[in-house]
């Protein structure tokens, strides 16, 4: 910018007159800043549109099309709209662009559908909770099954023989059979919780203590060798017996058997142990629970079981 167009810039019209400007150097110089201000309206709109065919290039209308979908397909409704958005756009008499209606339409219908969904579960309560016996946590594939109440826990079987507590006048074992498939060779272990339901409450009764299922013999029991089925570093699946005492009245009652998805059990050595190696820690199971904490995105609790309900 030349000094005379600076000072039309910063001086009013009299003053610059004043100090010798010329009216017909005024108008020069006037003309020229108007014909400046076209020149970076031109040139920005020349920019944006140079942005807007570097994205066209970068991500053809096809791949967006397919990127909506997938947005869509995972629940991720928000995006899908702004995408859509920036296709039409971008590309507005693509053949892509024209299928867009009818995508909005199906996000609409899905939305209505969860609402839906959302307002049965409300109404239902705990009750339209699906029970779930197999599910991923991390590095584990865990299912569960012969989920009792008994008066005994039966654990460390070998042999004909086993170990087993009984439960005390009043109370009773909530026991079940846990599998673990590990892609670790040393993996931690989820565990259970017991919860009793009380309305739209649940609440803790116990978490479930974590032995093994099967013992090849007394010998490996004690520990005198070494037993590579209950090893993840030579087996990749293991059985595993559960098990917690709660009051009688627990199970007489509506009640729930509750996985949080959390892998808190480590495994442990102690040769004066019968047996020598157990599974040993702690998952952190809130001493109440909600319809909430099933049903919110990305829940890490699942019902395994309901009873009485």
């Amino acid at each position: 910018m030349n000094i005379r167009l600076l000072l039309i810039l910063t001086f009013p019209t009299t003053m610059i007159i004043g100090c010798g400007v010329k009216h017909s150097e005024y108008d020069s110089i006037k003309a020229e800043l108007e014909t400046a201000k076209k020149q970076i309206i031109q040139d920005s709109v020349r920019i944006s549109n140079l942005r807007d065919t570097i994205t066209m290039l970068s991500l053809p209308a096809n791949q967006r099309l397919t990127l909506i979908n997938e947005q869509v397909s995972n629940g991720e409704f928000g995006q899908a709209r702004r995408s859509i958005d920036e296709l039409n756009r971008l590309f507005p008499n693509s053949k892509e662009s024209h299928q867009t209606n009818a995508i909005l339409q199906r996000i609409d219908n899905l939305i209505a559908k969860q609402k839906a969904e959302e307002e049965r579960i409300k109404s239902l309560g705990f009750k339209a909770l699906k029970p779930q016996s197999t599910t991923e946590i991390g590095y584990n594939k865990v299912s569960f099954s012969n989920i009792i109440s008994s008066n005994t826990f039966v654990f460390d079987s070998y042999g004909d023989s086993w170990r087993y507590r009984t439960a005390d006048r009043g109370n009773t074992y909530v026991t079940a059979v846990m599998s673990v498939t590990s892609s670790s060779k040393d993996p931690n272990l989820p565990t259970l919780g017991v919860y009793s339901i009380n309305g739209n409450q649940m609440d803790r009764e116990g978490v479930m203590e974590v032995r093994f299922a099967r013992w090849r013999d007394y010998g490996s029991y004690l520990g005198n060798y070494h037993d590579t089925g209950n090893d993840f570093a030579k087996t990749s699946t293991i059985r595993f017996k559960l098990g917690v005492e709660v009051p009688a009245d627990v199970v007489k009652k509506p009640y729930a058997i509750v996985l949080k998805k959390s892998n808190g059990l480590s495994r442990n050595y102690s040769r004066f142990d019968n047996p020598p190696v157990s599974y040993t820690g702690s998952v952190s199971y809130p001493y109440a629970l909600s319809l909430d904490n099933f049903t919110e995105e990305n829940s890490e609790y699942i019902i395994v079981k309901i009873s009485n309900l």
